[in-house]
């Protein structure tokens, strides 16, 4: 056979081999950050499929919600009445869960029974344009979640590097959300004091009083809840310097993330 041919043809097949990978690159990239969108956070149910009874009918009490720990690869959650926790595996975007069991064993309707019924069936998930999680079979929604909350767990969330240490210690959970707080920052005053704020979606926005050098002062911090860390954000600030001008202005950009550890350590 002509050699150039030859040539020719694997050419041909290099080039397309090449362009496959960059497909499955660029497809492989797109479900890591939907992934991404499923952790640090709690989903509600909004609808479910299948069932002839009314959605409030099935759940006129609480809805089934569910939430994703990439550490322990477990969802956990209610079912809309009793709480649940199942093994999930997740590759791309196929997703299964493992036989939810029970936490708590209150009596209760019908609800919970076709939720359970319905994890196992799911195959895949989706999030759409409007941020809501669906879960599938095959190309078939049968459970779909908006999102309510971002997870901010209580106790230590810690940055120590290059001389610098930020403490924040989460020690209530509710309206407010309050803690202790500390900057020792390299070549700076250390300042301690408390917080006290309240949990947007992801963004943990309040009031921080300390005490820096025996003068007691106060200003507004702001966090961005990112997984199992926080993320502070910087604003305009007040003539008087204490508060955020525009809340929705704050750049959440600090290079300095406070991850969450033991607060003995």
């Amino acid at each position: 056979m002509d050699r150039f041919f030859i040539g020719h043809i694997s050419m041909k097949k290099a080039v397309l081999q090449f362009i496959l990978a960059l497909a499955i690159g660029s497809c492989g990239s797109m479900k890591n950050v939907d992934n991404e969108k499923l952790y640090g956070a709690t989903w509600e149910l909004d609808y479910i499929s299948g069932p002839r009874i009314a959605f409030e009918g099935l759940f006129p009490d609480k809805r089934p919600q569910i939430t994703f720990d990439t550490k322990t690869n477990k969802v956990t959650g209610n079912a809309g009445c009793n709480g649940y926790s199942a093994d999930y595996t997740l590759n791309g975007k196929a997703i299964s869960f493992g036989e939810p069991g029970p936490a708590t064993m209150m009596f209760c309707g019908e609800g919970e029974g076709v939720f359970l019924k319905m994890m196992r069936k799911v195959d895949g998930y989706s999030i759409d344009t409007e941020n809501r999680l669906n879960l599938m079979a095959g190309e078939v929604p049968l459970l779909r979640f908006k999102k309510i909350s971002t997870v901010l767990q209580k106790g230590c969330y810690t940055y120590d590097e290059n001389g610098t240490t930020i403490d924040l210690e989460i020690t209530e959970i509710g309206d407010p959300v309050t803690g202790n707080l500390t900057y020792a920052l390299s070549g700076k005053d250390r300042n301690t004091g408390t917080f006290k704020g309240r949990l947007k979606e992801d963004k943990l926005i309040g009031e921080y009083t300390f005490r820096s050098e025996g003068v007691e002062s106060l200003r507004e911090v702001a966090f961005m809840v990112k997984g199992d860390r926080l993320i502070e954000g910087y604003g305009e600030l007040t003539d008087e310097g204490t508060a955020f001008k525009d809340p929705s202005a704050i750049d959440y950009s600090s290079k300095m993330p406070l991850a969450k550890t033991d607060c003995s350590q």
